[in-house]
Order: C-alpha cells, then sequence, then structure tokens
C-alpha cells in the first residue's frame, strides 16, 4: 500500500468521517461477529482512508478474540436490545456469564430499560444525558426536580451495586473499549449516531444466515414468541420486518421512533419488493431462515392445498356437471332427476393398503373423495391463513391473497386434472417403487399447477401476473432451490395424502 495516497481519519473533515462510518461500522461488525477476531484499538489516528474510497486498519498491536458461541448470544442481545425485549435481554446476559442463572429478572428488567433505553437512542454521552433526565423526571429550572431525580438515580445505581451480582467477562473491557471509541468517531461526523439502530442491519442479515443452534433459537424467538410466550404460529409481520431490516430498509419502528417495534405493520409500499424478498429468501443469505421455515412452509401447504380443494371444487364440479349430456326439456318431467355429479361413485386407484405394497382400486365419490385428501382445518388454522391472506393483500395484491382463501383457484380444467390423475393412478403408486418415481410425480403437479396458474388466471389477474414473471426473472441457482423446495412440498403432501386414503375400502 502505498501511504501518500492515504489519509488518517483523524485528519479528515466531519463531513469525511460521516461518509465513511458505514464502510468502518461494517468493517468493525466484520471482525466481531463474521470472523471473532478484531482491532480492539480503532482510534482516529489508526484508521486510514484510502484514495478509493476505502479505509485501511494500521497499528494491529492490540486485537482481541471472541468464541462462536459468544458471538451468537451477542447476536442475540442486539436482535433484543433493539426491539427493546429486555426479558430476552435477560437470558443473553445470562448466556454470556454476565447476569448469574438466578437473577431477579422483576428487579432486572426495570432497571435495564432506564439505563439502556437511553443508549440506544444514540447520540453519545451528552444525549445519554438528556434522556436519563428525562426518564427520571428532572427539569432544567426546577431544583426539586432535580433532587428527587438524582435520589432516584442513585438508587437505582445503588440496587443495581448491591442486589445485582453482574460480572464483565474479560473480553468485554477491550470490546468496550474498541466501541466506545468507534462510536466517538461517528459522533463526529453525525451527533445523533447510534451503534445499535445503525448495526441492526447487519445483524439482521446474520440472524437469517447462520445455521448455529445458538443463532437459531434467537431467530426462532423473534418470528414466534410473544410477551415471553412461545407461540405455535409465525408472526408474519415480524417475518417481513426482519426482511427489510436484514436488507436495510428500516421499518416497522415504535412510536418513538427509535426502537424497532416487529409486531407493527409496516405502511404499504414500503420496504423491498416482492421480487427482492423472494429472491432475498432463495438465496444464501436465508439459509437459517429457510431451516427453521421448512416445517412452516410443511404445514401452511397442507393446510392452504385443503382450504383451496374445499372451498374451490365444489364450485369445479358444479361447472363439470352443468357440461354433462342432460335430456331434453319436454322429457324431465318424467324421468328420474339425474344424480349430482360429485354424489357418483367412481373407481379410483389408490395406495396400497396396510397390508399390501401394490396399488388398489376404490369406490369413492367425489365429494367423499375430497373430504378423504383434504379434511377440513380447523379454526386456528382458519385464522392462520387470515392474518396471511391479510397481509399479503396489502403487500403482494389481491390476486395472491385469493389464492390463499381458496376463492376461485380451482376451476374446471383443474377439477379433470385432479378426477383423471386419481383414476389414473396419481395416488396409486406401489410402496415399492423408488422415490425417483414420486419425484417425477411431483414435478408434473408442479409444472401443471404453473401452467393452470398462467392459463387460467393471468389473462385479467396483474398481481398473479406479477407472481408468475417474478418466478420465471429467477436466476439459474434461484429457479433451482425454487424448484427443490416446490417439490419437496408437493413430495410431502403426495405421501400424506397416499395416508389419508390407506383405510378406504378397496375392491377385492
Amino acid at each position: 500500500m502505498n501511504s501518500s495516497k492515504a489519509k488518517k481519519l483523524s485528519d479528515c473533515s466531519d463531513e469525511q468521517i460521516a461518509n465513511v462510518t458505514p464502510l468502518a461500522q461494517e468493517a468493525f461488525l466484520t471482525q466481531l461477529f463474521q470472523y471473532g477476531f478484531f482491532h480492539a484499538d480503532p482510534h482516529p489516528g489508526n484508521i486510514l482512508v484510502l484514495d478509493n474510497g476505502t479505509i485501511a486498519l494500521i497499528d494491529c498491536g492490540l486485537m482481541a478474540s471472541i468464541s462462536p458461541i459468544d458471538r451468537d448470544f451477542m447476536i442475540a442481545a442486539v436482535i433484543h436490545l433493539a426491539n427493546k425485549d429486555y426479558a430476552s435481554l435477560v437470558d443473553d446476559f445470562i448466556n454470556l456469564d454476565i447476569l448469574p442463572a438466578d437473577s431477579d429478572r422483576a428487579a432486572i428488567i426495570p432497571l435495564m430499560d432506564k439505563a439502556l433505553s437511553p443508549y440506544v437512542k444514540g447520540g453519545g454521552a451528552k444525549k445519554y444525558e438528556e434522556e436519563l433526565k428525562k426518564l427520571y423526571g428532572m427539569k432544567q429550572d426546577d431544583l426539586q426536580s432535580q433532587v428527587g431525580g438524582f435520589q432516584s438515580m442513585t438508587q437505582d445505581a445503588l440496587t443495581v451495586l448491591n442486589d445485582v451480582p453482574f460480572s464483565i467477562p474479560p473480553y468485554f473491557a477491550i470490546l468496550g473499549r474498541a466501541i466506545v471509541t468507534l462510536e466517538g468517531i461517528a459522533l463526529t461526523g453525525d451527533p445523533n449516531y447510534g451503534i445499535i439502530m445503525e448495526s441492526y442491519p447487519f445483524i439482521a442479515r446474520k440472524l437469517l444466515r447462520e445455521d448455529r443452534p445458538e443463532i437459531q433459537m434467537a431467530l426462532q424467538q423473534v418470528l414466534y414468541d410473544e410477551k415471553g410466550t412461545t407461540s405455535t404460529q409465525l408472526k408474519f409481520t415480524r417475518l417481513i420486518s426482519l426482511l427489510n431490516n436484514a436488507a436495510g430498509v428500516t421499518v416497522g419502528k415504535d412510536s418513538s421512533g427509535v426502537f424497532v417495534d416487529l409486531d407493527a405493520t409496516p405502511e404499504s409500499g414500503s420496504g423491498i419488493s416482492f421480487k427482492d424478498g423472494l429472491k432475498y429468501l432463495l438465496s444464501d443469505g436465508a439459509t437459517s431462515l429457510l431451516e427453521l421455515l421448512e416445517k412452516e412452509l410443511d404445514f401452511l401447504s397442507d393446510i392452504l392445498l385443503r382450504q383451496i380443494l374445499r372451498r374451490g371444487s365444489n364450485e369445479a364440479f358444479i361447472s363439470l356437471s352443468n357440461i354433462s349430456p342432460r335430456p331434453p326439456t319436454f322429457l324431465r318431467r318424467f324421468l328420474p332427476s339425474s344424480p349430482i355429479f360429485q354424489d357418483i361413485s367412481l373407481p379410483l386407484l389408490l395406495p396400497p393398503s396396510r397390508d399390501s405394497t401394490l396399488p388398489t382400486v376404490g369406490i369413492l365419490s367425489l365429494n367423499e373423495f375430497i373430504a378423504l385428501i383434504a379434511p377440513k382445518i380447523d379454526r386456528n388454522s382458519e385464522i392462520y391463513l387470515l392474518n396471511l391472506s391479510e397481509i399479503t393483500d396489502e403487500f403482494l395484491g389481491e390476486g395472491i391473497s385469493e389464492l390463499i382463501r381458496g376463492e376461485g383457484i380451482v376451476s374446471t380444467q383443474t377439477a379433470r386434472i385432479i378426477l383423471n390423475g386419481a383414476q389414473n393412478g396419481v395416488f396409486g403408486y406401489s410402496s415399492t417403487e423408488s422415490s425417483k418415481t414420486i419425484d417425477n410425480i411431483a414435478r408434473q403437479i408442479s409444472s401443471t399447477i404453473f401452467n393452470i396458474i398462467g392459463s387460467e388466471r393471468t389473462s385479467n389477474d396483474k398481481n398473479m401476473q406479477v407472481f408468475l414473471d417474478v418466478v420465471n426473472e429467477l436466476d439459474t441457482q434461484e429457479r433451482n432451490r425454487f424448484n427443490y423446495i416446490v417439490d419437496e412440498i408437493l413430495k410431502r403432501n403426495l405421501n400424506r395424502i397416499s395416508d389419508r386414503l390407506i383405510d378406504v375400502p378397496r375392491l377385492l
């Protein structure tokens, strides 16, 4: 490196410092959370700004390292601090050996709120002091309020010192020094700089990408926990908020405009587009998220398929009935009523029974068949789909939400495919057939689904066309991953349908 082409940060203007701060921050966060080995003395004289806009660190005499597991706990701590989730932050501090496992949570959480909330807002020591005075009701020209506030602040400080048996791990002192130094530099360029909120997008990306157990636990906590309790249902607004923040688009801030409220619904049209969101989900950057969502996608595909089949099949079968041959009107009064199409029993090729390895034939009406392969979903699942429908209606368009509600999806053509498939063996493969055969069936169904959507809905449905266009614009790697996910989901649904048909009476 040619030093004549570099300039120390200490010799830069405030504007130059402001411009280079995001790069210096990214470098520090990468050292800390990606490699666990960081420059512990990043003062302005040790940071060089090069002519090409990059930065270089010199004087690496003071370095420090952090173990992978502690890095993961620190990532969780930043997420919980930015989300103002102090109950979970207590767990993070316990995992980091800052607090003992038997800590008095009821006493600690309010103190955390008072001590940490002003810091997250940014602005350095001066702004922190101002926020503390507001918090304790200390008015500028009111001596009584200042005395009372100071007494309350002192009491809280004594409580922390006397009643909270905290300890500081050895590396925390050197890490704290590095953070304070960097924050001081950043405040020179931006007096309102706050390192927690500024680093949140980087941390969100780590949370979505890493697949280690501690990260998976933190991600699950963000996406499923609600007021200290674990829910079995994904919080869709949190997923959207996290994806946006990982992309560097801060949405869902709370009323103070500082903390990230993951439960706040972002404004329509804000944040990343559906295209960018899907491409991100299919990238290596969402490894942890996709692994966590595997069961969610499986559950969603099951109830979604059942919803679509149950709500859409009746309309489609009526359409098929209307195109069947009918006797002349003058003869209908003398003839018995025509049977209802969907109640007519038909031979269907079914999966092997419990005591056989070969497919067998059963006699079922279409209504019976649909009732078996698509059992009615329970109330909680209906609410789950309703919530998903409302979110997709707002952010992806009505066409996608109609699909989730099962409205107008199963058409005459679709019903024919279901009927022909059932009669010709889509569900009648033997238990001894290779998984390759089942893979082919799944791929055929996947291709059929997209053909149906493309041919029947896109002519008058702009939102569905947007969805198809986004899928078609995926690059090779993204499309392969997308096809793999769709095929896996279809195979699991085929297996579920086979299990539901296993006890159907067979013909001898």
